[in-house]
């Protein structure tokens, strides 16, 4: 009987714990997402009366499911989501063979490598939008520093010789090298958090393993290929799940470089529910926010089933 009770007792106790962080669940995720996918049933009519405080009342009618089909068949919205999965397989597929490549350097020179690795971490510091504005004044055809480089190597005057395309002086301007210019940008500001996250994992290899790769004579492709990367599932895992995730997100810098452009090679998801918000919609970026979040749960269900059959094996 006492046991009973004190099994009791511990199962209250450990509620108790929980029910601070399930309220903290259930108020800021569980009712918004409810709250979201009731609104993109409505349509939202928004009028300001011109009084001197500004007061917003909205004036709502049912749709159903209009403005779900609406954003679903939207050109543009196919046309962000396009560009928003074109930026997260770039940046997958970049940060991970450069962020590797930078920690492999490191774990091969020792303390040069850690340098390069220290100076790599520096972007991660700073904001998106900082980035953003640095890479602005880099692409400006005014007094930029890619302007001045072309110019003062003759790039493009080669370029023409042979009969090549050349390259334009602002990426941000023209609409066939925007998403060029957003994934140049995005990727040097993150691949020294992910060159620090594969050079963890290394260290996280037995020396052993090492000396006999170094004792059966093997190339560092084959090095890493056949023994490093299988080694590293978990840690390619969690980058490839961060890499995914902030691709998937980002806003700042393709706002930042570009602002809401003159066309819309740039536009991603995030970039075309903020044009709604910015004009009081209410329905249309609901479905647009219900969308994204479909997107990211299958996207987080495909990596936890690969990661996890290729651990099983």
């Amino acid at each position: 009987m006492k046991m009973v009770k004190a099994e009791t007792r511990k199962t209250l106790v450990l509620y108790a714990l929980l029910a601070p962080t399930l309220v903290l669940y259930l108020l800021f995720f569980v009712y918004p997402v409810i709250n979201g996918l009731t609104m993109g049933l409505y349509k939202y009519d928004i009028r300001v009366p011109l009084n001197y405080f500004i007061f917003f009342t909205p004036h709502t009618s049912y749709v159903g499911l209009q403005n779900y089909i609406f954003v679903a068949l939207d050109p543009l919205f196919q046309h962000a989501l396009e560009n928003t999965l074109i930026i997260m397989a770039a940046n997958s597929v970049a940060q991970f063979l450069i962020g590797f490549g930078l920690a492999w350097l490191a774990r091969k020179y020792g303390k040069v490598g850690d340098v390069f690795l220290s100076v790599a971490l520096i972007p991660i510091v700073l904001s998106f939008v900082s980035v953003g504005l640095m890479w602005t004044w880099i692409y400006s055809p005014s007094f930029g520093l890619l302007d001045s480089m072309i110019n003062y190597l003759r790039i493009n005057g080669a370029l023409r010789f042979v009969g090549l395309p050349t390259i334009p002086v602002s990426l941000t301007s023209n609409p066939n090298t925007m998403l060029l210019s957003v994934l140049l940008a995005a990727n040097w500001q993150g691949i020294g958090l992910y060159a620090i996250i594969y050079s963890a994992g290394l260290r996280t290899i037995p020396p052993s393993i090492y000396d006999s790769m170094k004792i059966d004579g093997l190339s560092d492709l084959k090095k890493i290929t056949r023994v490093i990367w299988p080694m590293m599932k978990e840690t390619i895992a969690l980058a490839l799940v961060l890499v995914l995730s902030s691709s998937f997100k980002i806003f700042d810098l393709v706002y930042t470089l570009t602002g809401e452009g003159p066309h819309i090679s740039d536009d991603v998801i995030s970039l075309y529910l903020y044009r709604y918000l910015k004009y009081y919609e209410g329905g249309q970026p609901a479905a647009v926010a219900f969308f994204m979040l479909m997107i990211g749960i299958v996207l987080i269900v495909v990596q936890f089933r690969l990661f996890r059959g290729r651990s099983e094996k």
